[in-house]
């Protein structure tokens, strides 16, 4: 501890604790076994394929199960460095911020349901900015807008998925 750092106060529940940060893991584990049972549920096609429509979502899978392995590991064996700042305290507004972001994803996939990607991707990208403080012309109008050209020009134009 520095002299302008304060020491821990026993019972903080806002500093970060071992336990804390391995309860993170573990959820990303359990999502990312459930998205391995999704990803397994794909059915192959009757004719052989290069690559199979498994492939990607199964290595994100088993990329997000690795990641979380490696936070459980590591918020218990890792120590702090002394020059390390300490986790800033958990605040209300960035729980609603991070609720806000759920939900809007959520909306977003209704929402891409009954109006074309273009549209429901720049109302996506500008909530998201929204939420995140972005409040002017640029930060709420033209950063949506090429952000979601630029999705839609690689997934819709370069790798023709359908939107």
């Amino acid at each position: 501890m520095t002299a302008d750092q304060p020491a821990p106060v026993a019972g903080d529940r806002s500093a970060a604790s071992p336990l804390r940060e391995a309860a993170l893991g573990g959820i990303f584990l359990l999502l990312g076994a459930v998205l391995l049972v999704l990803a397994r549920s794909i059915e192959l096609p009757q004719r052989a394929l290069a690559v199979s429509p498994r492939i990607w979502p199964e290595v994100l899978a088993y990329g997000i199960m690795g990641l979380s392995v490696i936070q459980i590991v590591s918020s218990f064996v890792r120590a702090p460095r002394a020059d390390e700042d300490p986790p800033e305290p958990v605040t209300r507004i960035g729980i609603l911020r991070v609720a806000g972001f759920i939900l809007a994803t959520l909306a977003f996939g209704v929402l891409w349901y009954y109006v074309h990607f273009l549209v429901s991707a720049m109302i996506f990208v500008a909530a998201l900015t929204w939420i995140a403080g972005g409040r002017g012309i640029k930060d709420l109008v033209l950063f949506p807008a090429g952000i979601t050209v630029v999705l839609y020009a690689l997934f819709a134009l370069l790798l023709k998925v359908p939107v």
